[in-house]
C-alpha cells in the first residue's frame, strides 16, 4: 500500500494516538462484537456512502447499544479509521498467498500477479475503496498504511529474492519501498480514474515496477 508521505513522524504520531484512543477488547465476545461493527459499518458505506452513516446507525445495524459502540470507538470516523486500518491488515498475507500459489513463476510473474490481486482487492473489499477515496481518509489512515509498508519491506524482498531477484548497486530495500510506491500510486490513480479500476493503468504501473527493478537486477535475462 501507500508507501510513504511529508510529516511522516508526525503522522505516526497520529496513527498511534488513534490506535491508543480505541480501547481494546479482551473477551472473545467482546472481539466478535467489534468484528460485526467493522463488517457493519463497510457495508453501510457502500451502500448509503460514508457522509450518510451514524454512529447509531451502525450500532442500530450491527445490533449492539450507541453506549456499548463508544465505548470502544470514540466517533464515527474511528470507525472508519478501524475499518481501513483492518484492510491494510490483509495486504501482507494476500501477497504471501499469491507467492504461495505460484511456486514456479520468477519475480516478474510473481509481482505481476501480487499486482492484479491487489487491484481485485481494491475493487471487492468492503468499504475500503469507498472510505479510501474520499474526505474521510484521515492522517491516522495514512500513517498506519505507512507503517505496515516500512514493517512489511524486507519480506517483500526476501520472498522476491526467492523467486531469483537479486539487485545489485542499490539497497534492496530502498528498492523494493519505491516499488511498493510506484504500486500504490498506479492503484490509487486507477480507481481515481475510473471507479472500477483503470485496467490499461494497471499493466502500465506493472511495467514501471518491473523496469525499474529490471535496472538493478542481477539477472536481466528477461525484459517486458
Amino acid at each position: 500500500m501507500r508507501a510513504g508521505g511529508l510529516a511522516t513522524d508526525e503522522a505516526d504520531a497520529r496513527a498511534d494516538e488513534a490506535a491508543a484512543r480505541r480501547k481494546v477488547p479482551v473477551q472473545a465476545r467482546s472481539r466478535e462484537r467489534v468484528e460485526r461493527v467493522l463488517d457493519t459499518a463497510a457495508q453501510l458505506v457502500d451502500e448509503l456512502g460514508p457522509e450518510a452513516v451514524t454512529t447509531a446507525s451502525i450500532a442500530a445495524a450491527a445490533g449492539v447499544s450507541i453506549g456499548w459502540l463508544y465505548d470502544f470507538f470514540p466517533n464515527r470516523e474511528s470507525v472508519f479509521d478501524a475499518v481501513v486500518e483492518r484492510s491494510f491488515e490483509k495486504v501482507t498475507p494476500i501477497a504471501e498467498s499469491v507467492h504461495a500459489s505460484m511456486p514456479a513463476a520468477d519475480w516478474r510473474e510473481t509481482l505481476e500477479a501480487v499486482v492484479w490481486t491487489l487491484f481485485d482487492f481494491y475493487r471487492d473489499e468492503p468499504g475500503f475503496r469507498v472510505l479510501w477515496f474520499s474526505r474521510f481518509q484521515s492522517a491516522a489512515m495514512v500513517a498506519r498504511n505507512r507503517q505496515l509498508d516500512l514493517a512489511g519491506v524486507g519480506r517483500a524482498y526476501e520472498r522476491m529474492h526467492r523467486r531469483g531477484l537479486d539487485l545489485v548497486g542499490v539497497d534492496p530495500e530502498h528498492a523494493i519501498h519505491l516499488v511498493i510506491g510506484i504500486i500504490d500510486k498506479g492503484l490509487d490513480l486507477a480507481f481515481l480514474l475510473d471507479p472500477e479500476g483503470d485496467r490499461d493503468l494497471i499493466d502500465q504501473t506493472i511495467v514501471a515496477a518491473i523496469s525499474y527493478l529490471e535496472r538493478y537486477a542481477a539477472d536481466k535475462g528477461r525484459t517486458r
